[in-house]
């Protein structure tokens, strides 16, 4: 699969077209299944009319005419946002303006392809949607695994090649969840790197957009093109690999490398074996702080009562047409003080301080662990709704201690080829998102070889 920058190249010298890249796209679709809850109309004359404007050697922006996929949380203008929902119909209008992170993207010239599925409101890391139809993960079709979620049709639509890139969100792990169970790039941004203006709120505190992709480099074009780093009409930003050889990568000694499935412990015990062999430091330490995460996240979540919070009117008027799996949850924030809330907030405080301390005493560059514990599960083990909130957990497990140390983490393939997906995370602290990239960059190469 070719990624952003390469498209953009093959648009340039006329080896593709606008056109044939959205046809493409439409026909990959039609054989698709529960990806996308719309698609866009009116997507080929668009096309057409950015190739023509490129043959007549029209200025354009060197990502015009490249179609990706948004997850149905961002608003766009003239579209309607749900999350997922149905419930929604009953409030939502058309958008008059695009999402902050989406509004630079038209600007670059970029197609909106389609909404795609999700969790309902972004609420479960394993992506079912009653609503829409639940899109399976690229691996074992035969068996039907789980997408993974939130951003489960975000992901799809990128594993089966419709689209090079799209965007989701990230709350506890919902861009590298499906991206692990799907064998695609990523990216959690530090929280407060983009703008949450026009995206639907899951959780205020920890809520994150970011891309996915089929490699590191078009989410850093995505990237920077979000947070306003690059321009719309510049060249692309140009991503500089890490140096391996003076990097010290610290797995930690922690809850995170625990439990894993054999499929993930192999693949991950590979792709340590290459980075470190390609000259890195690898350093197994003592992490206490990642189980504090993992505690705090299953016992003291921050998101619940603020998913209320924002819901209470529409679950005490239309609780019936929730996702009953995402409405309970919800549901549970009622339970919640507004003083035992502010008691969270502080002990998340206290936990950020503490990772950064630690981070810093290791004089660490990145933390490396598997991006998920198990291989994608089986739709079926989710049958049963017991079983549904274990298999929600596991799959939330390693990723949600990002969100509640509020750093950044990318999740790179590192399965070998026709092996059940496994996703590798490099995570590091708040604001070294600069930094990750270029070390996601040098290990994505790696791992390549």
């Amino acid at each position: 699969m070719l990624g952003l920058r390469q498209l953009s190249a093959d648009l340039r010298e006329g080896r593709t077209t606008a056109t044939e890249l959205v046809e493409q796209a439409l026909e990959r679709t039609r054989l698709s299944k529960s990806v996308f809850t719309t698609i866009n109309p009116g997507l080929v004359s668009l096309a057409y009319s950015i190739d023509r404007a490129r043959k007549k050697s029209q200025e354009l922006p060197p990502l015009a005419g490249i179609p990706i996929a948004l997850k149905d949380l961002f608003n766009v203008r003239n579209e309607v946002t749900l999350a997922g929902s149905v419930v929604r119909k009953h409030y939502a209008e058309a958008e008059a303006d695009d999402a902050s992170v989406v509004a630079p993207l038209r600007n670059a010239g970029l197609l909106f392809f389609g909404r795609t599925n999700m969790s309902e409101f972004a609420f479960s890391g394993i992506g079912r949607n009653p609503h829409y139809g639940t899109p399976l993960s690229i691996w074992d079709r035969d068996t039907g695994r789980l997408p993974g979620g939130s951003s489960s049709g975000s992901a799809v639509a990128v594993a089966e090649g419709i689209v090079a890139a799209a965007l989701g969100s990230d709350t506890a792990g919902s861009c590298r969840i499906p991206a692990a169970f799907n064998g695609i790039v990523g990216v959690k941004p530090s929280y407060g790197r983009m703008s949450l203006r026009g995206v639907y709120p899951l959780s205020p505190t920890l809520d994150a957009p970011g891309p996915l992709a089929v490699d590191v480099d078009s989410c850093y074009i995505l990237d920077q093109l979000m947070c306003g780093r690059a321009g719309p009409d510049s060249r692309l930003p140009l991503l500089q690999p890490a140096d391996l050889e003076s990097l010290k990568i610290v797995v930690p000694d922690a809850r995170v490398m625990t439990d894993l499935d054999l499929e993930v412990k192999t693949a991950f015990d590979n792709a340590l074996g290459k980075i470190e062999a390609a000259g890195a430091e690898i350093l197994q330490a003592p992490m206490p702080v990642l189980d504090h995460c993992d505690d705090f996240f299953i016992e003291r979540p921050l998101v619940v009562y603020e998913v209320w919070q924002h819901h209470r009117a529409m679950l005490e008027q239309h609780l019936d047409e929730y996702d009953p799996f995402v409405g309970q949850r919800i549901s549970a924030g009622a339970q919640i003080s507004e003083s035992e809330q502010q008691r969270r907030y502080r002990e998340r405080d206290e936990i950020v301080a503490e990772f950064n301390r630690r981070f810093a005493q290791l004089d660490a560059d990145a933390l490396l662990y598997p991006t998920v514990a198990c291989v994608p599960p089986a739709m079926t083990e989710t049958e049963n709704e017991d079983n549904a909130r274990r298999v929600n957990l596991r799959c939330l497990r390693n990723t949600a201690t990002v969100n509640y140390f509020d750093g950044c983490a990318i999740s790179l393939p590192c399965h070998a080829a026709g092996n059940a997906p496994v996703g590798l995370m490099l995570s590091a602290k708040n604001g070294d998102d600069e930094r990750l990239y270029q070390i996601a960059a040098a290990t994505e190469a790696e791992l390549a070889q």
